[in-house]
């Protein structure tokens, strides 16, 4: 380059700016931006990696069992003591209990502002301090936070041709410890099997016989097969001894001779007298089968904070090198992957990286078009990958992970991060075209754009930025989403500040445009004829549009009127748009409850649900079928199907309508009162739509309950409707005559622990054998368990020991008792749950009907109340959390351009495109049947900032106009719409090319997602359109608004409103 070459593109250097700085120091910021890329890429490739955020949810249970006892004993002995302690922790918001035969469950949940560390603390403290108060023989309470991520990440099916017993030592002696060997595994849990114990099966004739009570057999086999520690001494100055007494058994003949009474002259009798002893397995709680094979079931989960794709992917591989060691024993014993948790995840990041992948690719193709030139697109486009791998460098900074929230925040960010660079490289390219030098141009077209780009920058941020202080779930899910949109724009703004303009003083070539397809090569007689026509295209539209806004000056009043019609009608069709926290998942996999009334055996139980599991597998569709029959609780009456489709390419329907099919098919079981529901990804364990009515009678609401369901059952929003309330599970009680047994010496304490050891067992030692230690459980033979059937052979022993007759102070009784007592704060409840109907009305619509039932159509008497929980209650939570972010969004838009501007009423033209925006939203969200719900209300709150972009760089080139060339207000509108509409129009249907991958709908894993594409899809066009019409249209009242404030202003104050810059 010669001198005269410096001195023709020489860049005055006198005043700072970044575009100066990047064009008088390009290597500096070659630097700055290699460093951000390998920084950001190395943080992206160490980040955790999960489906959703890390969510905290402010809760602590605490599970306590009591065997034997019924619902009503561990809600009246347990669950409601802790429930009065726990009240007067500070921060509690609501205390829930789940009282079951032999378990009590509480749930204690805080205000999110808590901290759960300190919360945890408190309820043990409160848990210690009510100990005296609970029964001596419960099991010690367990405390624990709720992790929503506590659930299985791998499930795997074991099966062998073996015995239970041992199919369970082969899964609790080899696999488990194998599979926790595993980095980063946290608990592994056997289901579906059962362990082995030494039994002692009592016989009630010979019990009597000899006088001997179970309670005493117990006693006598804990005091006979125990361990105990005697002490220590110092032998000598330099060493001490320990002394321990050995009285664990060795062997079953060991424990059969152990005396348990003296009877007569002290003639001993032994163990073997009164019972048989032998080696055994437990009661049968639950049963395993993976499509139609009984199998043993082994669920693995991580431990808190590990990534979840490297620990499914490290068991899977544990998993094959155990089965090829499984594979050289003859009892074909094989273990299979039923689930794979991670899988998900990775459906779910991959398909986020397909969408941000398509939409690079589109929004570049957009570019190209636009501006016509390779080069200058390139230019444009190093937006790109320095501000996507840069936002990974503040989310490690930040301690987030990669999960399909924040992947999805830059899918929908890679339109916002390649707009400033559109702007600032096409008022360059005018420039040039205007005959100026690369770097003259490059300077003077970004110190052009210059503010608009940092308000179009900031005004989204704004939007953003309030969306990290909403609290509760919805808050902590949209956080990382809100955050990482701001971190990536940062960037993006600082790239295109400063990329952009030296790129384009040192690359963009020389001169001006030259015109596509005016060469003979085959480019230019192929794709340079296609950018030429389109290049014609836009000076006609261009044209075409100036002579709309002529029209749109000329009858500014009857514009406006329209917009605001056409505003009012998106809003009335916004009723027909279904409503709902989350739409329905469509990902290949969901699950089928079966619910018999109490009292239903593990047996029946089974047989029923094996019918229904051939149903299912039926179809060539279902790849897995995991049924578990009953719970981990021992609820028998219940029974669980998993089951996940094949890939979505070997089936011609999705899992919404396969869901569908299952339902019809399953109508003839409808006495097991069966649900077809979403697979629960995050473990919350509830249906999508609950209401809770609470109240203390409870005839009265059992009796209200079912009023409410009946009403409710057939609402079109709705599918599956249940009932929590059940008809009484048979009981049969034994009442105490009080007189009759305290003049015999019997206390209720007594009466009650040698019933239950004779129905449930006790398990007063331990039997050692190859170092496993098992059980010794002592109660009644399996023929002698039904106490109805032997009421009158049961003696109950005195306060002497002499055995009472259990007849003569006692009455039986025989009725119905609760399956379960649910209750929250403090009183019991019912709950109506339901799965959402993928074409009805929506989560709102049930929402809204039940709160007309309660006001039309039953009046809730004193002490009741209704309340909706779990989704139904995120939801509201979320129209609440939505509006207060919209509300602060826009406040903080206003403040950021009326700081930029130094104006108060300029920011009310640009913001007039905010309801514009909407409109087109609802109409798109109506027009595809799309549900109003988070993801797409994440769309509406994202349209805040983005809409204004338009109306900034059309509304900011007017001022500049105004201020430096003293045009007139109409002059500056009309030259603002010839030049901007190109930048507008590029900028928007960049927007719209990053936003189609999500609008569309992949794959399956998009599929709850494509809500928020629509809105943002359908609120760009409208606002982009309205926008060219609308805002020049109102910025001409708006202007003589402003002018007029300014002299009453002066008026007032005798000061000068045209405030001069001091340089």
């Amino acid at each position: 380059m010669s001198n005269n070459d410096l001195k023709d593109t020489y860049v005055d250097k006198g005043g700072w700016s970044f575009a100066k700085l990047s064009i008088n120091r390009p290597i500096f910021i070659t630097c700055v931006v290699l460093v951000t890329m390998i920084t950001g890429y190395l943080s992206m490739r160490t980040l955790p990696v999960d489906l959703f955020p890390d969510v905290t949810f402010p809760v602590v249970t605490v599970t306590t069992q009591y065997p034997g006892a019924g619902p009503r004993e561990t809600e009246m002995l347990i669950s409601k003591i802790f429930e009065e302690e726990f009240s007067t922790i500070s921060g509690v918001k609501t205390i829930r209990s789940i009282n079951q035969e032999g378990v009590s469950i509480v749930v204690a949940e805080f205000t999110f502002s808590t901290d759960i560390k300190y919360a945890e603390q408190q309820v043990r403290d409160k848990v210690s301090s009510a100990k005296a108060d609970l029964p001596d023989d419960i099991e010690e309470p367990v405390i624990r936070r709720v992790d929503p991520s506590d659930q299985p990440i791998v499930t795997i099916a074991l099966t062998a041709d073996m015995t239970e017993a041992e199919l369970y030592d082969l899964a609790n002696l080899t696999v488990k410890p194998k599979i926790e060997q595993v980095n980063n595994v946290g608990l592994v849990e056997i289901m579906g099997g059962r362990e082995r114990e030494i039994r002692v099966d009592l016989d009630l004739n010979k019990m009597k016989f000899r006088q001997v009570s179970a309670i005493q057999v117990a006693d006598a086999l804990g005091k006979a097969g125990s361990n105990i520690p005697s002490g220590k001494i110092d032998v000598s100055a330099k060493q001490e001894t320990v002394f321990r007494t050995l009285g664990e058994f060795q062997t079953i003949d060991e424990m059969k001779n152990t005396i348990v009474q003296f009877l007569g002259n002290d003639v001993p009798i032994v163990l073997s007298d009164v019972a048989t002893v032998r080696e055994g397995l437990e009661d049968e709680k639950n049963i395993g089968y993976v499509n139609g094979k009984r199998s043993l079931l082994v669920s693995v989960y991580r431990q808190t904070g590990a990534n979840t794709v490297a620990v499914a992917d490290n068991v899977v591989k544990q998993v094959g090198l155990l089965n090829a060691n499984l594979a050289k024993g003859s009892n074909k014993a094989e273990l299979t992957v039923v689930r794979d948790g991670s899988k998900a995840i990775k459906d779910n990041l991959f398909d986020v990286q397909e969408s941000i992948t398509i939409g690079i690719i589109l929004t570049i193709i957009v570019v190209f078009f636009f501006l016509a030139s390779f080069r200058s697109t390139v230019i444009t486009s190093l937006a790109l990958p320095n501000s996507l791998l840069g936002a990974f460098v503040l989310l490690a900074v930040a301690g987030y992970t990669i999960n399909v929230m924040s992947l999805l925040a830059l899918s929908l960010a890679v339109g916002l991060l390649i707009d400033d660079a559109i702007v600032v490289r096409e008022n360059i390219f005018r420039h040039m075209e205007m005959g100026k030098d690369a770097r003259t141009a490059a300077l003077h077209g970004t110190q052009e754009v210059m503010l608009a780009v940092i308000a179009t920058t900031f005004t989204v941020i704004a939007v953003f930025g309030p969306i990290a202080f909403i609290s509760g779930v919805v808050g902590q899910f949209l956080k990382q989403f809100g955050m990482t949109v701001c971190f990536a724009l940062i960037i993006s703004m600082f790239d295109a500040i400063t990329i952009a303009p030296m790129m384009s003083a040192y690359f963009a070539g020389k001169g001006g445009h030259v015109k596509p397809g005016q060469g003979t090569g085959f480019y230019d007689r192929t794709v340079g004829k296609m950018l030429a026509w389109f290049d014609r295209f836009q000076g006609k539209l261009e044209d075409l549009y100036v002579w709309i806004l002529k029209v749109t000056l000329n009858n500014p009043i009857k514009m406006i009127l329209g917009g605001i019609l056409i505003f009012a009608f998106s809003i009335y069709t916004l009723k027909f748009v279904p409503k709902t926290f989350l739409a329905a998942q469509d990902n290949g996999e969901f699950s089928v409850n079966l619910d018999l009334p109490p009292g239903t055996s593990l047996r029946e139980m089974e047989r029923v649900a094996k019918e229904v599991d051939t149903v299912i597998r039926g179809h060539k569709e279902v790849a897995v079928s995991l049924l578990t029959v009953g719970t981990k609780d021992g609820e028998a009456n219940k029974a669980n199907f998993y089951v996940r489709l094949v890939g979505a390419k070997e089936r011609k329907v999705n899992t919404i309508q396969f869901k569908d099919i299952v339902r019809k098919e399953l109508q003839p079981f409808s006495y097991a009162n069966v649900q077809v529901s979403d697979f629960d990804q995050v473990g919350a364990g509830q249906r999508p739509f609950n209401v809770n009515i609470q109240g203390n009678d409870e005839k009265q609401l059992a009796e209200i309950s079912t009023q409410v369901f009946e009403k409710m059952k057939n609402h079109p929003a709705l599918l599956g409707v249940d009932l929590s309330y059940r008809p009484g599970k048979p009981e049969f009680q034994v009442i105490p005559e009080r007189l009759q047994a305290e003049r015999l010496g019997i206390s209720t304490n007594v009466l009650g622990m040698e019933l239950r050891t004779l129905m449930e067992g006790q398990t007063p030692a331990v039997y050692r054998l190859k170092g496993e230690e098992y059980d010794i459980r002592v109660r009644l033979r399996e023929d002698q368990r039904n106490l109805q059937k032997e009421f009158n052979n049961i003696s109950i022993p005195n306060i002497n020991g002499r055995m009472i007759p259990l007849k003569t102070v006692v009455e039986g009784v025989e009725t119905t008792g609760p399956a379960n007592i649910t209750r929250q704060d403090r009183a019991r409840y019912y709950q109506i749950s339901a799965d959402i109907a993928p074409n009805g009305p929506g989560m709102g619509g049930a929402m809204t009907e039940v709160a007309r039932i309660f006001k039309e159509d039953i009046k809730l008497p004193e002490g009741m109340s209704y309340k909706f929980v779990g989704q139904a209650e995120n939801f509201g939570e979320m129209i609440e959390s939505m509006a207060i972010a919209s509300g602060l969004g826009i406040l903080f838009i206003y403040l950021v351009l009326a700081s930029l501007y130094e104006s108060f009423v300029t920011p009310f033209t640009i913001m007039l495109v905010l309801p514009l925006a909407m409109c087109g939203a609802f109409f798109a969200l109506a027009l595809t049947g799309a549900s109003l719900d988070l993801f797409s209300m994440i769309g509406c709150i994202m349209l805040l900032g983005v809409a204004t972009k338009n109306s900034i760089i059309l509304v900011d080139y007017t001022n500049q106009q105004m201020e430096n060339h003293g045009m007139s207000l109409r002059d500056a509108i009309l030259l603002a719409g010839k030049n901007r509409l190109r930048p507008i129009l590029m900028t928007s249907f960049a927007l719209i090319a990053g936003f189609v991958p999500i609008a569309v709908g992949l794959n399956e894993a998009s599929a709850q997602r494509t809500s928020m594409g629509i809105a943002l899809i359908g609120g760009l066009i409208s606002s982009t359109l309205l926008t060219l019409i609308i805002v020049p249209a109102a910025y001409t009242y708006i202007e003589r608004f402003r002018l007029f404030v300014n002299r009453i202003f002066s008026k007032l104050t005798g000061a000068d409103t045209n405030v001069q810059k001091v340089e």
